[in-house]
């Protein structure tokens, strides 16, 4: 059976998956030692499902695709962060290049969701807003 709701977007469930991998590596990696960075990353990774999940529950095209370009921000924040902290000697790059990808897999899911939706509302035939007055 298909999942329903939020569950169902790809999207959102590899988002979920990226967030909890971040997490996962601030408990188990020498980026602990950085609990500022930690709490930025995992703030910042924490926010690309919540955000589609919030924007999904929305049922506004025009809110649902603010939410999506929210979540589109963070998604960017966190991967930035993860690469500074391989700069910084943070962490191995080595632990952050599957994170890195996992995130660039949710950056391209999210633009294809908000391009299907800036499509369907660009099809949407115009609408006037009541009488107009002279």
């Amino acid at each position: 059976m298909a999942e329903k709701g939020v569950d169902g977007l790809v999207a959102y469930q590899q988002a979920v998956m990226f967030a909890g991998r971040v997490i996962k590596l601030t408990q188990v990696s020498a980026l602990r030692r950085h609990p500022w960075m930690c709490d930025q990353l995992c703030r910042a990774a924490l926010s690309v499902p919540s955000n589609i999940a919030e924007g999904y529950e929305r049922r506004s095209g025009k809110d649902t695709a603010r939410f999506y370009r929210i979540a589109l921000g963070s998604c960017s924040e966190a991967r930035t962060q993860l690469k500074v902290s391989v700069v910084a000697e943070m962490v191995e790059a080595a632990d952050v290049v599957e994170l890195l990808e996992d995130g660039a897999r949710v950056l391209r899911l999210l633009t294809g969701v908000l391009r299907f939706l800036e499509s369907r509302r660009a099809a949407e035939p115009f609408q006037e807003k009541g009488p107009t007055r002279p």
